[in-house]
């Protein structure tokens, strides 16, 4: 399993894809008017069957209702005018907060995959449209079933990925094509990091 998802989840994957899009959409013939509706038809539903299982997967979660506690940090980000925001303690005894339970946390991140889906798809009708281009179309009908199932909450929740250790450990790492994060914007569970940022609530 690990060594598929591996594969799978490998940037180059993406490259390679993108790069045999164009042979394959002129070797059938995709750019053919009388063929586009198809090809059209095609991205249109494979986007409406990605959300129809983002929300089979979180009546899996919820079914789960698994009340596990999560506590973490989660760093600052830098705002629009370039200053940089204070980390947030991510509190399990805060009721209010979505994230205090695993259960709550698992359905933000398939909220936040179905959100990165829907900004995808004015991108993809802007190529096609305004400049007629086809391989976003093949391409997106298919890399978004991969993206969808190589997700961490698939892996977890439909093909019962180990969450004590590795990539899959709540909170998830957040992640960039080559590895291109600094550590520093990496969720912290450390209890010096913890304490720090309790303080810094208490101050407020």
């Amino acid at each position: 399993m690990t060594n598929w998802v591996s594969l799978l989840n490998h940037p180059l994957l993406n490259v390679v894809v993108f790069l045999s899009s164009r042979p394959i959409a002129k070797f059938l013939d995709l750019e053919n008017p009388s063929y586009l509706n198809t090809l059209r038809g095609i991205y249109l539903g494979s986007q409406l069957v990605i959300i129809v299982l983002s929300f089979y997967l979180m009546s899996v979660i919820k079914k789960k209702n698994d009340r596990t506690s999560l506590r973490y940090v989660e760093p600052g980000g830098q705002s629009w005018d370039g200053t940089e925001t204070e980390d947030t303690l991510v509190n399990t005894t805060n009721m209010a907060n979505s994230q205090s339970y695993l259960l709550d946390y698992d359905i933000d991140q398939v909220k936040k995959q179905m959100k990165q889906s829907f900004t995808g798809v004015p991108v993809i009708a802007f190529l096609h449209l305004k400049f007629g281009y086809v391989q976003p179309l093949l391409i997106q009908s298919v890399m978004a079933f991969k993206t969808f199932f190589m997700s961490k909450e698939s892996r977890i929740h439909f093909f019962g990925g180990n969450t004590s250790r590795g990539e899959l450990r709540r909170p998830f790492r957040i992640e960039a094509p080559f590895n291109m994060v600094s550590e520093k914007k990496q969720p912290k569970t450390d209890k010096g990091s913890i304490k720090r940022a309790e303080k810094a609530l208490k101050a407020q």
